[in-house]
């Protein structure tokens, strides 16, 4: 007897998924219970990064020098392979001349004697993150424990959820 010949079927799309309703209270604590883990999860800048992040393709990384921006960014490359968190580790304790740089704010101490780039950004600022834009290329969420403020580049950043295809919430990206 003859195997029965099997029909390909056409996949389901994301679109497919049933709509689940959800209520603006189940909204509002998915946000921030995604929020305060995004916080508990960020590191430290001025310290080693235990967690690895390798960057897929080569790319452009938006690195801030001060808070919000306020003076500006500096844009690096990088390359493929390269480990993000390690690269703005190593950016942001090289050590600047504070003289070359008057009127910016050294949040950590005002002496100036060894400045390091991560004390121009915040007291205790924390890598929460990596944003990658239609181009590509990456800005870094901020979160500073000190200061109780979550930023990227000149503004502020706030998480958005959904329900993902497992019936989760999930971080949806803007």
């Amino acid at each position: 007897m003859p195997n029965p010949k099997i029909e390909l079927q056409d996949p389901t799309l994301l679109a497919d998924t049933p709509k689940i309703p959800v209520s603006a209270k189940e909204l509002k604590a998915a946000i921030k219970s995604l929020t305060d883990t995004t916080r508990a999860m960020a590191w430290s800048v001025y310290r080693w990064p235990i967690g690895r992040r390798t960057c897929q393709y080569s790319t452009k990384i938006h690195l801030p020098r001060t808070y919000l921006s306020t003076n500006g960014e500096d844009v690096r490359l990088v390359r493929e392979g390269t480990d993000i968190n390690q690269f703005v580790h190593r950016y942001y304790m090289d050590v600047v001349d504070a003289e070359k740089y008057p009127g910016w704010i050294n949040y950590v101490h005002t002496d100036d004697v060894v400045s390091r780039r991560h004390e121009y950004i915040g007291p205790d600022p924390r890598v929460a993150g990596y944003f990658f834009d239609g181009y590509g290329e990456i800005h870094v969420r901020w979160w500073d424990a000190f200061l109780k403020e979550q930023w990227m580049d000149n503004d502020k950043w706030t998480l958005n959820a959904t329900i993902g295809i497992t019936g989760k919430w999930v971080v949806k990206e803007d």
